[in-house]
């Protein structure tokens, strides 16, 4: 049987493997929480707040995004990448948290450090890019972060809470536009 995307290769879990896409987005959301704090948009981004950023798998995307923010929009980021873009985010200077795809799954270790490391860093906005993955919505939602940030995504409520849509711009450009760069 083939592993799951989601979950750790446990007993536990293993019924969660048969159900719908629609339990178990409920399920991340009971696990996640469903308090969120009150923001400001866009003043909840003016002077640079701590930002967590999670990156799409996608390279091209990716490193479209990290190439378009300036520098010092890094000094206040933490970036939550896969494995495979550790160069990408050297080559910035940017301070990240890597995952790979058997440890971006509930119920493992590196999963849960992750989650621990989100924690201690405590953001107040936090960026989804890319496509929509149930463990990393749930870590976007348990972040703690008040302003949610992803694009087009309108069907993510309420693991993200803003839905900025782009016309014709990036999602980097835009993004500066908000934060005053």
């Amino acid at each position: 049987m083939k592993p799951s995307p989601y979950f750790a290769d446990q007993l536990k879990f293993f019924f969660k493997r048969f159900a719908s896409n629609q339990k178990l987005t409920r399920w991340f959301l009971d696990q996640a929480g469903e308090t969120s704090g009150a923001f400001d948009f866009p003043a909840a981004l003016m002077n640079n707040p701590k930002t967590l950023v999670f990156l799409p798998r996608d390279m091209e995307t990716a490193s479209t995004f990290m190439h378009t923010m300036p520098q010092a929009w890094f000094q206040h980021a933490l970036i939550c990448a896969h494995e495979s873009q550790h160069t990408l985010l050297s080559a910035k200077r940017a301070r990240g948290i890597y995952y790979s795809d058997l440890e971006c799954r509930f119920g493992e270790n590196v999963f849960s450090e992750l989650e621990q490391n989100i924690l201690e860093y405590a953001p107040t906005v936090c960026i989804y890019i890319g496509e929509p993955f149930l463990p990393r919505l749930y870590l976007a939602k348990k972040s703690g972060a008040s302003c949610r940030i992803g694009f087009n995504c309108e069907s993510e409520y309420p693991f993200l809470n803003l839905s900025l849509t782009l016309s014709g711009s990036s999602p980097a450009a835009l993004l500066m536009k908000y934060y005053g760069l």
